[in-house]
């Protein structure tokens, strides 16, 4: 579903551009050229964040400003420059930022604005202080950012936040608490999640020698000083949010199969040594089932290099599909791995053999160039922690099954 963005722009020129920027991040859009002409739209629809022009025919000072903010729509204020009156107008109000329009780069930021704030709703902030009135502080703050937010009280309270809630990412603590201060959770925090895992920024309104080293080197990624300016905040916060976006971009590159999306050999093997010592403790089996596609080079041959990859992404698909909370991984070439969540051999009996017929009866619908093709599959079952000799166990049963005519489960 697209998300609404309402644009309040009395300049065709300026609109237009803005339109573009906003429909390639992936908005609709509305454009209002008044104040009036904004007030009939926020009548009518709903909306996702809202870009304001600050000098309007009708709302020479910023009347459109608080328009919007009462609709509680995150809005971002653009203006032709930013002198002291103006600043005082704009600072009254909680929005997201505001932006002089004074040269190309002003519309580079708003593209990154407009691109951060769906992301957001994905980003878990955890927010650390034993002042209700300030945590709720920061809380607003990050709320209107559309950042989803949870608190604690302390140190104590947080690291059971952090235990409950695993995919929070950043982590924003004041020092000065009763039971932990915040410098002491950094170092707790830190002995659990590693910077890549995590960002922590520390907050402080006590004026104490070398504090700021202090979180630095305890572990915290950023520090700043109560008081803080919003917009401060604001930089620092996306800074760390980016910066743990670009290690997961550059993680899932490293483990990801580049063609089909899939986990690579690497990951899966990584992953399956981890979960098999985890399950041999309490001598549960390790289920893993080796497929390959049946005459890939022939397909290769038929279709070109180009209906090969086609088929092997198409599998990659049928694999999603079908195995959604198991491993599936790429292993090379045409050869898949999966390993599986379930510990009953029947139950992984049952779901490959499902997957196998769809395949034989369907793998023509997954294709542009409508290519045919089957899979032949081993399956292996041990309470082991070697992966080498269950991998093993699985491929000699792939081979008996294209011994035996291909397109069937051999275990």
């Amino acid at each position: 579903m697209l998300r609404k963005i309402l644009i309040i722009e009395d300049t065709p020129t300026i609109a237009k551009v803005q339109k573009h920027i906003a429909t390639t991040v992936g908005y609709h859009v509305d454009i209002a050229e008044s104040l009036a002409e904004a007030k009939a739209l926020l009548s009518q629809h709903d909306y996702f964040c809202a870009v304001v022009d600050f000098v309007l025919p009708d709302a020479p000072l910023g009347e459109a400003i608080p328009c919007t903010v009462k609709a509680d729509i995150p809005t971002i204020v653009m203006t032709g420059n930013l002198e002291s009156q103006t600043r005082s107008i704009v600072e009254q109000y909680p929005i997201i930022d505001y932006i002089t329009k004074e040269n190309k780069q002003a519309y580079h930021y708003l593209r990154r604005q407009l691109e951060r704030l769906p992301r957001n709703e994905n980003v878990r902030v955890l927010v650390v202080d034993d002042s209700i009135s300030s945590r709720h502080y920061v809380s607003a703050l990050l709320t209107r950012h559309k950042y989803q937010v949870l608190e604690a009280c302390d140190g104590i309270e947080a690291l059971a936040v952090l235990k409950d809630n695993p995919d929070i990412s950043v982590i924003i603590t004041d020092n000065e608490m009763p039971n932990m201060r915040g410098e002491e959770l950094c170092i707790e925090i830190r002995r659990l999640y590693t910077d890549d895992d995590k960002a922590i920024i520390g907050i402080s309104g006590v004026e104490t020698e070398n504090l700021s080293t202090r979180f630095l080197k305890n572990g915290a990624n950023d520090y700043l000083r109560k008081p803080f300016n919003a917009e401060e905040f604001y930089c620092r916060l996306s800074q760390n949010v980016d910066m743990l976006e670009h290690i997961q971009t550059i993680r899932r590159q490293a483990n990801t199969d580049y063609l089909t999306s899939l986990p690579n050999r690497r990951y899966f093997f990584d992953t399956v040594k981890k979960s098999l010592k985890a399950r041999h403790k309490k001598e549960l089996y390790g289920l893993i089932a080796m497929i390959d596609i049946d005459h890939f080079k022939q397909v290769n041959d038929k279709y070109g290099h180009e209906g090969g990859d086609a088929v092997l992404e198409s599998i990659g698909q049928a694999f999603a599909q079908f195995f959604p909370n198991d491993l599936v991984a790429r292993l090379g070439g045409e050869e898949f791995a999966i390993y599986f969540k379930d510990t009953v051999a029947d139950h992984c009996k049952e779901r490959l053999e499902c997957f196998r017929e769809y395949l034989e009866q369907s793998s023509n619908e997954l294709t542009e160039q409508r290519i045919s093709f089957t899979v032949s599959m081993g399956l292996a079952a041990q309470v082991t922690t070697d992966i080498e000799s269950l991998i093993k166990q699985a491929d000699e049963r792939l081979y008996q099954a294209k011994a035996s005519g291909r397109n069937r489960l051999v275990h």
